[in-house]
């Protein structure tokens, strides 16, 4: 109190002088008495959590870590208190199923608020709660689930490749990027409410939800790495930043009709019974037998489907763009996916659209170039924190004391040279098809959808639409860029792509 009184009579030099010596202060002890500081990295983000918002806002936290680990090696200090590994060794150490590590405060930032009580399956950080929660959830999500809802997806699939013949006939330039992320929040939205979006049908972003959720996810991201306490103040800061109320707006509106469509969802189940066998009604499924378990209600199920719809599609257009585009950017790739994909069609093994099941099972150069492309572009390229637990972790020869923060960014560690090859830089989805030995163990180096406990919930119904659409695509169009510079990217967590820009042409028998 006393220190408090006095500081309105110091001068601004005195306080100058103040805050200089707190900072040198705090700088020595990081760099040497603090528990972290054996581990190496820049002096930065040993002194601030700044550095990850700065990488944040530059949009380029993937390209600088994978710079960095090549620099310090496969331990890196990202924060005062925060580690990142490069090690494929390290990804069931820290995301261990037994006895899993605490998830960080990252997290929260996240929940959708003013719904439910009960944070979803990704932000939830209380290990007891999400098991038992997850355990009750899961068959909602499992593969064979999302198969019932089959047809949806060809629904979609059919409509898109009407949008793109069109595009074909008329030789006009599709922004691929954007129709892709189109169809897979039209496809979202029926797996999850029975009911797509009309993003194909109108040819647009209706309502601009697209545009919303990209202009919000930098800002909510930004907020998440930063120090807690500047969380709230950063967020109605970032209220006057031109485009983000307006983006506010229409989320708003976004999740109000997603409490509209599970009412309305919620009243047809009731009075008909589950005529669908799609996830929404599959939730409601478990309300009525086990939802007392884990206190599972129609409030839940909005908090689920809105991670689903915010999260799950994003993640698929981006793989889906990286995709086409290695295909594009390698012709010798696209020629083999084409011949197999030609072969399969003339001794009949494809539906049209094709089947999941068809596509897995025929089309094996296709599903190591679904593989590839998800290995050197994953969707989600940030850390995943993890507090180390009482007795702390042994990582890379450093050991993390309790409650400091271990992570793995999946855009690093995909691209360990040891599990991998010399050549992990580079696309090569032969890498794939080499021995059952190798592919195992780089299934155990690959993070895309998470690890232990807390894997993706969505995998299944992103691994369907790949698995569908590319060869449903490609048995009917050539696809090339109508430019040749690269793409552009931008990190917010998801890795966004702009600027994928092609000519469509439609394929000809024997072509």
């Amino acid at each position: 109190m006393a220190l408090l009184e006095c500081l309105p009579h110091l001068s601004l030099g005195t306080l100058a002088w103040l805050l200089v010596a707190y900072w040198a202060t705090w700088g020595i002890y990081c760099c040497t008495l603090h528990p972290l500081a054996r581990v190496p990295g820049p002096l930065w983000p040993a002194l601030s959590r700044t550095w990850l918002m700065y990488r944040i806002f530059r949009g380029d936290l993937e390209v600088v870590e994978r710079r960095l680990h090549n620099h310090y090696g496969p331990l890196v200090r990202i924060a005062p208190n925060e580690v990142s590994s490069s090690d494929p060794a390290a990804i069931p150490t820290i995301y261990r199923t037994q006895g899993p590590l605490e998830k960080s405060d990252y997290y929260p930032t996240f929940r959708l608020q003013g719904i439910s009580k009960h944070a979803d399956l990704f932000s939830d950080t209380d290990e007891v709660h999400h098991a038992k929660y997850r355990r009750i959830v899961s068959p909602a999500y499992q593969l064979s689930s999302v198969l019932k809802s089959e047809d949806a997806i060809d629904d979609c699939t059919s409509l898109f490749v009407r949008r793109l013949r069109e595009f074909a006939v008329d030789k006009k330039t599709v922004d691929l990027g954007l129709w892709l992320e189109m169809y897979a929040y039209d496809v979202i939205g029926r797996l999850l409410y029975g009911h797509n979006f009309g993003f194909l049908e109108q040819k647009t972003d209706a309502n601009g939800y697209i545009d919303s959720i990209e202009r919000s996810l930098p800002l909510l991201v930004f907020a998440a790495v930063g120090p807690k306490y500047l969380r709230t103040p950063i967020l109605i800061a970032g209220i006057f930043i031109p485009g983000i109320l307006p983006a506010l707006k229409a989320l708003d509106k976004l999740k109000e009709q997603a409490c509209v469509l599970v009412e309305r969802r919620k009243k047809a189940f009731q009075e008909d019974g589950p005529k669908e066998s799609d996830i929404m009604n599959q939730l409601f499924k478990i309300i009525q037998e086990r939802g007392s378990e884990v206190d599972f209600s129609d409030k839940e199920v909005i908090v689920e489907s809105w991670v689903g719809l915010f999260a799950g599609a994003d993640s698929v257009a981006i793989e889906l763009r990286a995709i086409f585009y290695y295909l594009m950017k390698h012709p010798h790739a696209m020629a083999r996916v084409i011949a197999e994909i030609r072969e399969a069609d003339m001794n009949n093994r494809l539906s049209s659209p094709v089947r999941y099941s068809e596509s897995v099972t025929h089309l094996p150069y296709t599903g190591a170039v679904i593989k590839e492309a998800s290995r050197i572009f994953p969707s989600f390229s940030i850390h995943l924190p993890r507090l180390a637990p009482t007795e702390g972790l042994e990582l890379s020869g450093y050991h993390i004391p309790a409650g400091y923060r271990a992570g793995i960014n999946a855009a690093v560690v995909q691209r360990d040279a040891l599990v991998f090859g010399l050549d992990a830089n580079e696309f090569k989805p032969e890498r794939w098809l080499e021995s059952a030995d190798r592919n195992f163990a780089m299934e155990k180096g690959m993070l895309i959808f998470g690890a232990g406990t807390r894997t993706c919930s969505g995998k299944h119904i992103a691994q369907a639409e790949m698995y569908k659409l590319v060869p449903e695509i490609l048995r009917h169009f050539n696809l090339e860029m109508a430019h040749d510079r690269p793409w552009t990217l931008r990190n917010s967590a998801f890795v966004k792509q702009k600027d994928i820009l092609i000519h469509l042409t439609l394929r000809l028998d024997g072509e």
